[in-house]
């Protein structure tokens, strides 16, 4: 998003907060909010998958090159997610350091944190699609090859 996109934004959510300058820091607040919620349960299925791949990563590996690699592939995915939304959502940037004295100023740099969260967990979900993907495939390669 642009800065000009950002100051458009920024102007609006202050008009909704009737110019109440805390009222519409609060507004973003609540967003940077949703994106850590979005983030733990991103971390949570991927340390399902880490878990499941502990326990059956072995069999799945022995059905072939293409179950070992899909595997192989898909968690380092699944793993590439979890380190972007560690170092991209869940680092500690705390929205009282973008304070100014001008309330627009401010809204405008709490946005532009928020859109880098937004971002970055953009990011991870896509990652971590790919990788869950190809660790279904592997899967269902174990399930074709039983007996």
């Amino acid at each position: 998003m642009s800065d000009g996109a950002r100051a458009r934004e920024a102007a609006r959510i202050l008009a909704l907060a009737g110019g109440d300058a805390a009222r519409a820091f609060e507004v973003v607040e609540r967003q940077l909010s949703v994106t850590v919620v979005r983030t733990q349960v991103l971390l949570s299925l991927s340390g399902i998958v880490i878990t499941v791949t502990g326990f059956s990563g072995e069999a799945i590996a022995r059905v072939g090159l293409a179950a070992k690699a899909s595997i192989s592939l898909g968690i380092l995915l699944v793993l590439a997610a979890a380190v972007t939304v560690i170092l991209g959502v869940l680092r500690v940037r705390w929205l009282t350091q973008v304070l100014t004295d001008d309330p627009s100023e401010t809204l405008l740099l709490a946005l532009r944190v928020r859109d880098d969260k937004s971002a970055s967990l953009a990011r991870a979900s896509w990652l971590f699609a790919a990788g869950f993907s190809l660790y279904c495939v592997a899967i269902a390669q174990l399930l074709l090859h039983a007996r």
